[in-house]
């Protein structure tokens, strides 16, 4: 049987969440309109402040509320950025929502909708709709397009794992505007083995032999889905951490198998 010291405490602890769920929404908010203009050149800007970094080890705000990716990183989305008028924008992967609020900075009047295997309770405030679900779930991922699509932008930032970065491909680029992005961020994982095969390599490669109606590799994960999605590319965008794809109209059905000869 709760006693009353027992129902001031539930009350003091659910007001220090909404405390933390406030301060984390409005420093995210403003750490991303801050950013919007010129973005960032360091992966963690509290480091600097010695104000934010109190409440970061008071566990008030978590450092997850900042837009984490490395500096070079963000070059890279600068000069993809460039001229991009996006409206629909989907990230995979949010944590704590630092770049998702950045996208929705930097794209005010766009719809941003953020997925997450595991949506952590202090989201919300800024704008973003957050939707929980698994970036390997092909029907979820299908009804999340239909229902929010299509993109101008979609980021993947999720799990790592290229069996699910290779799903959310095959699923999502057709529903990726014309001229659109599709982003697939920190190909490095993919070189340890829990993460999967490294797929990308063959992936880059028959794609450019394919662009230069050249022989394309040898049978592959890689190569496969390079063929399967070939129909939907204009453009591939390389950096050591990410590839991008810019897209095209689709003019033909995706190709369910590989076949060596092609091209």
């Amino acid at each position: 049987m709760a006693t009353p010291v027992d129902d001031l405490l539930e009350q003091i602890r659910d007001q220090f969440h909404k405390a933390q769920s406030a301060i984390n929404s409005l420093v995210r908010v403003q750490i991303a309109q801050g950013l919007a203009a010129t973005f960032l050149e360091r992966s963690r800007p509290f480091q600097d402040d010695e104000r934010l970094t109190a409440l970061v080890h008071q566990g008030l705000l978590s450092e997850a509320a900042f837009l984490q990716k490395a500096p070079a990183l963000l070059r890279f989305y600068t000069r993809l950025v460039v001229g991009l008028d996006a409206q629909r924008v989907l990230e995979i992967g949010v944590k704590g929502g630092g770049s998702t609020a950045f996208w929705k900075q930097l794209f005010p009047s766009a719809t941003v909708v953020g997925l997450d295997v595991d949506l952590r309770p202090r989201l919300g405030g800024d704008g973003v709709i957050y939707v929980k679900g698994d970036q390997s779930d092909v029907a979820h991922l299908t009804a999340l397009a239909a229902e929010y699509g299509p993109f101008d932008l979609v980021i993947d930032d999720g799990s790592h794992v290229s069996d699910h970065q290779a799903a959310s491909l095959r699923t999502l680029l057709r529903h990726v505007r014309t001229g659109g992005i599709y982003v697939i961020e920190d190909l490095h994982a993919t070189l340890r083995p829990e993460q999967g095969e490294d797929i990308w390599p063959d992936f880059v490669m028959a794609v450019f032999q394919r662009t230069r109606k050249g022989p394309v590799p040898a049978d592959s994960a890689g190569a496969g889905l390079a063929l399967e999605v070939f129909p939907k590319i204009d453009d591939l965008m390389v950096s050591a951490r990410a590839i991008a794809i810019r897209t095209r109209g689709q003019t033909t059905t995706y190709r369910a198998a590989f076949h060596p000869k092609h091209g």
